[in-house]
């Protein structure tokens, strides 16, 4: 029941969040074309947080696995550890086409201090749920995960 559970969730999640948020389209970078690449320190941190998410995800699975066997909470591991990597993957690929959309060419004007080919934004509210809906059924797996086992042990 708990990896049925945690299967849905993030599939919750992202209708929830789809319905809830207002329409796109979204922007990545701060200022609106006149910082480019301002994304990219946060997508370091969030590449850090996701990439041990996942590891904690997987050493839980083994932990479980080996010294409970318990199938149900190894699942629940697993499914936060793909969660976070799935958030990693997306959230780079997404950043990556917003930039290729967002700034076609290298136009800048030095007079102006902005670029003079912005491009619309690709950054809609259908990637936005996912990658939210994916970072927080990561966290709240692992924090759901980390609870069963706590409750498998005391038994």
């Amino acid at each position: 029941m708990p990896i049925e559970l945690a299967v849905a969730l993030p599939f919750i999640l992202w209708i929830a969040l789809r319905l809830a948020l207002p329409a796109g389209p979204y922007e990545m970078d701060h200022g609106q074309g006149t910082k480019p690449g301002t994304f990219f320190p946060l997508l370091i941190l969030y590449s850090v947080f996701g990439y041990s998410i996942g590891l904690l995800g997987l050493y839980g699975a083994s932990w479980t696995f080996r010294y409970t066997g318990n199938l149900w909470v190894c699942g629940v591991f697993l499914v936060a550890a793909l969660c976070s990597l799935l958030f990693n993957w997306l959230l780079v690929f997404f950043y990556e086409g917003y930039m290729t959309v967002k700034y076609p060419g290298k136009e800048f004007s030095e007079a102006r201090g902005v670029y003079e080919k912005i491009g619309p934004s690709n950054y809609t509210l259908n990637k936005y749920a996912l990658i939210l809906s994916l970072g927080f059924s990561s966290v709240a797996l692992l924090i759901a995960g980390v609870v069963l086992l706590a409750l498998e042990v005391g038994r």
